[in-house]
């Protein structure tokens, strides 16, 4: 039996040079392979421990480890949290069309 886990990733990604942006790009089109993209630099979504080490090994791969952070907040089910909104009301699991 597969158990999913709701994470929420968040990272800083130095952009201060050209190779910076680039890793900018290619993590926040990581995490949108994995998890619904919230907010600019926020990731949130239900995952299997394994797709989370997976990402955590693609994103150890991509971050210059001196310039940028990557965070995972981990919650064993997503009964366990609460979400609430301020502002305009955002679904992340909304599809735009």
């Amino acid at each position: 039996m597969v158990v999913d886990m709701f994470v929420i990733g968040v990272y800083d990604i130095s952009t201060v040079d050209k190779p910076g942006r680039r890793r900018l790009n290619k993590i926040k089109d990581l995490m949108r392979r994995y998890l619904h993209h919230t907010q600019k630099s926020v990731f949130e979504g239900e995952i299997t421990e394994g797709q989370l080490l997976e990402l955590k090994k693609l994103v150890m791969k991509l971050i210059d480890e001196e310039e940028d952070y990557v965070v995972f907040y981990k919650v064993s089910s997503v009964k366990n949290i609460e979400r609430e909104n301020l502002g305009i009301d955002f679904d992340p699991t909304d599809v735009f069309v």
